[in-house]
């Protein structure tokens, strides 16, 4: 299915749509590379400010301030290009696809007599609510593995100079800071694909849930609205009754004897529904939880490593505070950069699941249209 969403979602560089979508994509790739730039403009200044701290220049420390004054605008500007490029992208390949789902959509509809409804739940919020998620979390997404590139890149080679080798126990380890990043960046990443890749089920459950219900209750307001109450009770039954012969999502069973005691407590058909859904919530809610964990003890750990790691080479004298806190800051950079996708497995989570969602839509008309 994901393979389908992009070969759908790529129609948005053909044709009409071709060169403003070019020409947004390039901006926005440029606007990486200049945030990459400002970062090192940043990251070297940081040098010259802390060595002239240990040495007690008052007006390079004042100058220092400036540069820092200037900088900051130079970060805001680059990060409003940023946003204003990735944010329109996002709203124009939103559109175009929405619009592209909505004409097949209605096609199919008006030469099917809504063939598609029983095949497929939802239509409507899978292409209103899943088809905007899909684009703007790919826009994201995308943009996060090109910066992963290019600040690892950049920044490896400054804690490669700054870092230098250093001995241990007789053995001299070349660029030993890379090295640390590099294994630091290996175990927080696979503790944090440990604990994520459960939530990537889940969350792709909980998308399920939530659109089977938004379908069920706009099933019931539509019949409701026909103020034919004695059928529309009937067919909401019907309805509902389809979804509860397989009333497990995928990943994420309910427990069925307690089924019969929620819904004779109350007797809302509805009620199934909800279960269902405080079901895969409680399952997001304790991957996420998980994941906050180790986060915020990840957020305490990774500014203090490359400082530890460091503390011998500038007590000996080899490093400058400049040095030292270069260092630290670019150690920083590249560890955040390396473990980008895994801090974001609930969003891959989240796109992964829309996807799917608009490609089975889409080939559900399509193999109606046949």
């Amino acid at each position: 299915m994901i393979q389908r969403f992009l070969w759908l979602a790529m129609g948005y560089w053909k044709g009409q749509t071709q060169r403003p979508a070019w020409v947004l994509a390039v901006g926005f790739l440029i606007c990486l590379v200049v945030n990459t730039y400002m970062a090192l403009a940043v990251n070297r200044w940081s040098k010259s400010f802390f060595d002239a701290l240990q040495t007690h220049k008052v007006d390079e420390v004042t100058g220092g301030i400036l540069q820092l004054a200037i900088l900051a605008v130079g970060v805001g500007l680059a990060s409003i290009a940023t946003t204003q490029f990735r944010m329109r992208l996002q709203v124009n390949w939103r559109l175009w696809l929405t619009a592209s789902l909505i004409e097949k959509w209605l096609v199919n509809e008006s030469r099917q007599a809504c063939a598609i409804s029983p095949a497929i739940d939802n239509p409507e919020a899978r292409i209103a609510d899943d088809g905007r998620l899909a684009i703007e979390l790919f826009v994201d997404l995308a943009g996060g593995v090109i910066n992963i590139f290019l600040v690892s890149a950049a920044f490896i080679l400054v804690l490669w100079q700054v870092g230098g080798s250093y001995e241990f126990f007789g053995v001299v380890i070349p660029g030993y800071l890379v090295l640390a990043v590099f294994v630091y960046s290996v175990v927080t990443s696979f503790c944090m694909w440990v604990l994520g890749r459960p939530l990537v089920a889940s969350v792709e459950a909980k998308a399920a849930a939530e659109g089977n219900f938004r379908y069920a209750l706009t099933r019931a307001r539509h019949e409701f609205e026909s103020r034919a109450v004695v059928e529309a009770d009937e067919d909401i039954d019907r309805d509902i009754g389809d979804y509860l012969r397989h009333p497990v999502v995928k990943g994420v069973p309910i427990i069925p004897e307690r089924l019969p005691e929620i819904v004779a407590q109350r007797g809302n058909p509805f009620d199934r529904f909800l279960f269902l859904l405080a079901t895969t919530w409680g399952r997001v809610i304790q991957g996420q939880t998980k994941i906050v964990f180790l986060t915020h003890a990840n957020n305490l750990l990774a500014p203090a490593v490359p400082l530890l790691l460091g503390a011998p080479k500038y007590l000996a004298g080899d490093l400058t505070l400049g040095d030292l806190m270069q260092a630290a800051a670019a150690f920083l950079q590249v560890q955040l950069s390396l473990n980008w996708l895994a801090d974001n497995a609930l969003s891959i989570a989240n796109w992964s699941a829309s996807a799917r969602r608009v490609a089975a839509l889409d080939l559900a008309i399509d193999t109606t249209r046949e």
